[in-house]
């Protein structure tokens, strides 16, 4: 059993169809919609990351605190993935009415496992009614939560929220975390725990910017050690050849690991080598790394991977899908979500490419219309976060808010100032 995410890579052609036809209504019908570029009025980066919080909070999140994964590009599915990606951008923002009915949710409906995890899929079962359709993790969602809860414990003097992330984080330990020797692997969820003795990640989940966090808040676990053993994970996967000739170092989408001996084989399912919609996540999590702690390895990692950088300054252009071996995928085009994963490594490597891929690329998608504030396609609940986390990360907005006060001080997103400054009206 693995966790399957809805297949991204075939809703390259469905979403711009549905851009085109979309686009022909509006002009038939004489409703204008403003592609909010680098001339768009709306004042500075903070107003950006919070008007277009509050168009997904009115889009996605129910009255009750549920995200949906809305048609056509979902099925009206709920994850645990966003949930926790809500959690984060509701504390980060100092929305804790809306923390609070997420966090609320997600407890009654995935926390149901027996233990403090999260089911990872939530909607209509066989007969039409609504239940837990898959009791396995996902690893990433439930570091993602309990972060989430780490941060609302710090930023609103809560101990009921510190209490719930540390028995998530004692259950991740004990169903997500394999030791082989004495280095302990972050696996994909609970469901990979039985594939040993290899070991099956999945490296975009792979967090060290949380695992410090969480070292603090659980000194009952090592959590400093997953720190070194992610960016030995990130290494030897971005590196080996897979199931090509070469490597140009991107990090694959899935991977499996064998740590005895330290080989490193593909995934068996078609795709999980490649450079697509779960791996751009790699280079904004290590570029938090670096962000928060200027983390050596975080830095050599992300210098070390110039492919995009190679591909940014050739072209101008990074499309959404590669192969491991830096093959674009022939149906692929360029995809502002992947550009928001992206961004991490050239905010780290080159700031000069990062504020024009962020004034072309991500200020390039945004839109205005109805009241709403939107990122590229509107229905994507998936580019309508990461698009505003990788915005976010190259505006320095993501604090690390389970430091003091006094390195960050509540309220407000973030004190660093602005890489690029949307004009004011």
């Amino acid at each position: 059993m693995r966790r399957v995410r809805p297949t991204r890579r075939t809703l390259l052609v469905a979403i711009a169809l549905q851009a085109y036809i979309a686009g022909c209504l509006l002009v038939a019908l004489g409703v204008e919609t403003a592609i909010l570029g680098p001339d768009w009025t709306a004042g500075t980066p903070g107003d950006v990351l919070q008007q277009t919080w509050a168009t997904y909070r009115r889009d996605f999140i129910s009255r009750d605190g549920r995200v949906t994964d809305r048609p056509p590009l979902g099925w009206g599915e709920t994850t645990s993935e966003g949930q926790a990606y809500a959690m984060l951008r509701a504390v980060w923002l100092g929305d804790r009415p809306t923390f609070d009915r997420t966090w609320h949710w997600t407890q009654v409906h995935l926390q149901v496992r027996g233990d403090s995890l999260f089911g990872w899929l939530w909607g209509h079962d066989q007969r039409g009614g609504w239940m837990l359709l898959n009791q396995s993790t996902a690893s990433d969602a439930d570091e993602d939560i309990a972060l989430a809860l780490v941060f609302a414990g710090h930023r609103w003097a809560d101990q009921r929220y510190l209490a719930a992330a540390r028995a998530v984080l004692s259950d991740m330990w004990a169903r997500e975390v394999v030791s082989v020797g004495q280095t302990p692997y972050l696996i994909a969820g609970d469901w990979a725990a039985n594939r040993q003795p290899q070991v099956v990640v999945n490296p975009s989940y792979l967090a060290p910017y949380a695992y410090r966090v969480f070292a603090a808040e659980d000194p009952g676990h090592p959590w400093s050690a997953l720190v070194s053993s992610s960016y030995q994970v990130l290494d030897r996967c971005s590196w080996s050849r897979l199931n090509e000739p070469t490597s140009v170092g991107l990090p694959p989408n899935w991977c499996v690991v064998f740590p005895l001996d330290g080989a490193v084989h593909a995934y068996w399912d078609t795709g999980g080598d490649d450079y697509g919609y779960d791996a751009f996540r790699v280079m904004w999590r290590v570029a938090l790394d670096y962000e928060w702690n200027g983390a050596s390895a975080a830095r050599s990692y992300l210098m070390r991977s110039r492919f995009l950088r190679n591909e940014w300054q050739s072209h101008h252009r990074l499309v959404a899908l590669y192969g491991h071996n830096g093959a674009p995928d022939p149906g692929a085009g360029e995809e502002p979500v992947t550009y928001a994963g992206d961004i991490g490594n050239f905010v780290v490597t080159d700031p000069t490419a990062a504020r024009s891929i962020v004034q072309d690329k991500l200020l390039g998608a945004l839109h205005r219309g109805g009241g709403a504030v939107y990122w590229g396609e509107r229905t994507s609940y998936y580019s309508q976060n990461w698009i505003w986390f990788g915005f976010a990360l190259s505006e320095h907005r993501l604090v690390n808010l389970a430091r003091s006060q006094e390195t960050n001080p509540p309220p407000g997103i973030g004190k660093a100032p602005a890489m690029l400054h949307v004009r004011a009206a």
